[in-house]
């Protein structure tokens, strides 16, 4: 029988986006440069933007191109880890999620789903009224905002800090928190308007 010869793999190292100053994810092997492209790559934001104080967060990327040894990436999602949010959501406090299908100004389209905790009981009237605000506020917000613009609010908590600003003037809110973005349509696959 003829065996069957195998390619030598080649070292490529992951570089992350520009909105994250292209520092390294880590590496990766393939037999072939194209073999990388759409790999997904998770990571911990505490390490990607050096903040210890997001050690909840986990970021995600895709390889979108090689060039050379360098696998480029861009971003793909973040999520908080379970942990943070069962730590939010404690007994005898008021839940509202929310989902929403949103579109950058630079046509990137993306699905923001986001939590908000009160303390206390509530009525219905005032849970319709705060997740009317907050759909309201994100719509405006990300609609507004090209995608690198929205990332980088969304890591520096500047959407956290202005939801919450606006949702207790309705009702004290204790906690406010984006709890996962997935990209839909990366701006590599959006169309130029």
């Amino acid at each position: 029988m003829a065996t069957k010869k195998s390619k030598t793999k080649q070292w490529f190292s992951i570089v992350a986006p520009k909105i994250f100053d292209e520092i390294d994810l880590g590496r990766t092997t393939a037999a072939e440069p194209n073999y990388l492209i759409g790999r997904k790559i998770t990571a911990n934001a505490m390490n990607v933007i050096e903040g210890y104080d997001k050690y909840y967060v986990k970021l995600f990327f895709k390889i979108s191109a090689v060039d050379g040894s360098k696998a480029l990436t861009e971003f793909n999602g973040s999520e908080l880890m379970r942990e943070y949010i069962s730590r939010m959501v404690l007994r005898r406090v008021k839940r509202i999620d929310l989902v929403q299908d949103l579109a950058t100004k630079d046509g990137v389209k993306v699905r923001v789903k986001s939590i908000a905790v009160a303390s206390k009981k509530m009525s219905t009237d005032t849970k319709l009224d705060l997740a009317a605000m907050m759909r309201e506020y994100m719509q405006e917000r990300v609609e507004a905002s090209t995608f690198d613009d929205f990332v980088s609010d969304l890591l520096n908590e500047e959407i956290k800090m202005d939801v919450l600003q606006h949702a207790r003037k309705i009702y004290p809110v204790r906690h406010f928190e984006i709890r996962k973005v997935e990209v839909k349509l990366a701006s590599s696959e959006a169309k130029p308007q």
